[in-house]
């Protein structure tokens, strides 16, 4: 248990070395028992199975997951950088030629209202997003909804959901040709999607034991915010019935795909996934394990706060954390409860403010060639002439 909790600090403090780690641990155990603490943490970490770590992140994304609300989950694929070293380079591979540093691919699933991490996989780069995706489908339960862009739309990840029961509101690829449309409204229609060729797929196996045709229901929506370009999308489902899914309960929840940007964000910048330090493919696994386990950690304490997770700050949050646990390690054991009560009431305060992104003028001020006219006067004097003018 100490390596797994140092695991977890380790990724929960920014910049932190494993020097620091060893000097953490050995701080926090007796006296007695602190004389070898922290001699290696590097191979203390290697002594641990994966599955603990498993566990321990699947334990964390059920607790910190909201029972009341329903299913829904946001499915996307990032890039992790991983240190020069050979074992990485035969485990993981490059994700293009010119690459100089070994990578990996991470694929997540999180619960949308909550932010729980729910499941990941992890491969090198000579796997898709794809075949990840279709791996993480056998463990999310029946009746749950994933969200997702537009590389998770082709034919056999729809078919594979449906079979499951597994509902699909998915960016449409522009690519996609339906061979007939039946049209529902006026921006809800009913698209036949023949098989692709076996040939065409890297799924060709799996494709010749499709049907020949799916029906899948695409949805037009016009996206307005202010601040932001007007845009046009197309979505793309399996929830056929029109009666019981409205247009506008699939742009809604739609509308929520862009949180799990935020959520790799905070991965990334937050639990040390920008650039790993691991030289083994093990050891790799371990850090992203213990990324993800501590992004759990905080969104568990956020839900106990009684608060909405996605209404809080997760940087401040962090930082609120990982001063309380300093504090409380050398706190008597009866002032435990308070010190957890007040911890829980901060991060309760932790709210974030909504950001109201001010009009731009969509013109340059240079480069004209470029699509977008050119800006003749300065800043100033366009934002004085937009608010002079009409709303």
């Amino acid at each position: 248990m100490p390596t797994l909790l140092a695991c977890i600090y380790k990724q929960s403090a920014s910049d932190t070395s494993c020097r620091d780690v060893e000097d953490w641990v050995a701080l926090r155990l007796p006296a007695n028992d602190s004389a070898n603490a922290g001699d290696d943490f590097c191979e203390a970490r290697k002594r641990l199975p994966e599955a603990l770590f498993a566990r321990a992140f699947a334990h964390l994304g059920a607790l910190a997951a909201d029972p009341a609300s329903s299913k829904v989950f946001i499915v996307d694929g990032t890039g992790l950088t991983l240190p020069r070293s050979a074992a990485n380079f035969l485990a993981f591979g490059t994700p293009h030629g010119k690459a100089r540093l070994p990578g990996a691919r991470l694929l997540l699933l999180t619960d949308a209202h909550s932010g729980a991490l729910a499941h990941a996989d992890l491969t090198g780069c000579h796997e898709g997003e794809m075949r990840q995706f279709l791996r993480c489908l056998k463990a999310v339960p029946r009746g749950t909804t994933i969200v997702g862009d537009r590389q998770f739309s082709s034919y056999l990840a729809f078919h594979e959901m449906t079979e499951l029961g597994i509902n699909a509101v998915m960016n449409l690829n522009v690519s996609r040709k339906p061979v007939h449309i039946e049209r529902l409204s006026e921006d809800d229609e009913i698209h036949v999607w023949q098989r692709p060729k076996p040939k065409s797929s890297a799924f060709g196996e799996r494709i010749k034991e499709l049907p020949p045709l799916m029906r899948v229901r695409v949805v037009h929506a016009v996206v307005e915010r202010k601040g932001y370009r007007t845009t046009n999308i197309r979505i793309a489902t399996n929830l056929l019935d029109a009666t019981r899914w409205p247009p506008a309960k699939i742009v809604e929840l739609y509308d929520l795909r862009w949180r799990i940007e935020n959520d790799i964000r905070d991965l990334k910048l937050r639990h040390g996934l920008t650039m790993l330090s691991c030289k083994s493919e093990d050891t790799v696994r371990k850090e992203v394990w213990s990324a993800l386990i501590a992004c759990n950690a905080i969104r568990v304490m956020q839900t106990k706060s009684g608060k909405c997770p996605r209404s809080l700050s997760h940087e401040r949050c962090r930082t609120i954390i990982l001063e309380a646990c300093s504090q409380m390690a050398q706190a008597l054991t009866t002032c435990l409860p308070m010190l957890h009560e007040r911890l829980l009431k901060r991060i309760a305060q932790c709210r974030l403010k909504r950001q109201e992104r001010p009009p731009c003028p969509r013109a340059l001020i240079r480069n004209p060639i470029a699509d977008y006219p050119i800006l003749y006067r300065s800043r100033e004097q366009w934002y004085a002439h937009y608010l002079s003018g009409p709303t």
